[in-house]
């Protein structure tokens, strides 16, 4: 039951037509209660008989290092009507439920995918705030190394070597030109229904998933 509740308001993804990165899983977490998020810094509020659904999506790369998550927060009132919706934005949280702007499909909102780097806006347009839109995911590809979260710091590290190597890793694989086309369906695309698996799960999923690139990267990019 719970789980056709989350895929029901799971966002729909729109993506660069050049994004190099599929999404691997979506980690949700149903809160009924004002609660801090499991995933990130945000804390959750709302009304009573409201809910929220914290979606954490979930991609080995963002264009500048390895490891990458980002959020949506869906709050649904006892009617199931969509109320509210937060999206991240590199460590910030954005108001995604703008009149006139946000779209739907069905009972999911729409949300456009940075290229390379896969932070949320309601519409496309808003990307062109970002100062380095382009340059990110060229000249400045993998220049942040292995980001690790302070939640996984007691069980993911790197140094300052690693993190050189992750950066000519990136720079010589996925460096790319976004298109600012922006389609439902790219050549690795994965729904985000598809992906849906709790938070809980995903966390280990994480950690397994950037040790196995930490062993890939270290063995491509020996000296």
């Amino acid at each position: 039951m719970i789980e056709a509740f989350v895929e029901k308001y799971v966002p729909h993804l729109k993506y660069d037509r050049a994004e190099p990165y599929p999404l691997v899983a979506v980690g949700y977490t149903v809160f009924h209660q004002k609660a801090q998020s499991h995933s990130c810094r945000l804390f959750l509020e709302m009304e009573p008989g409201e809910s929220v659904i914290e979606y954490a999506f979930y991609y080995d790369f963002d264009i500048q290092h390895l490891y990458d998550l980002e959020h949506a927060f869906v709050r649904v009132d006892s009617k199931g009507d969509i109320v509210g919706l937060i999206c991240s934005f590199h460590g910030k949280f954005l108001n995604g439920l703008i009149p006139g702007e946000t779209e739907f499909e069905g009972t999911h909102p729409v949300l456009y995918v940075q290229p390379g780097k896969h932070a949320f806006m309601p519409n496309p347009h808003y990307f062109q705030l970002a100062l380095d839109r382009n340059g990110c995911c060229r000249e400045h590809a993998g220049s942040d190394g292995l980001l690790i979260a302070p939640m996984f710091e007691d069980r993911l590290s790197t140094d300052e070597d690693f993190d050189r190597k992750v950066e000519q890793y990136i720079r010589e694989r996925h460096a790319f030109t976004p298109t600012w086309e922006f389609v439902e369906e790219y050549p690795q695309l994965h729904r985000a229904e598809d992906v849906l698996i709790p938070w809980k799960q995903l966390e280990q999923v994480i950690v397994g998933r950037v040790k196995d690139w930490k062993r890939q990267i270290e063995e491509e990019m020996l000296d």
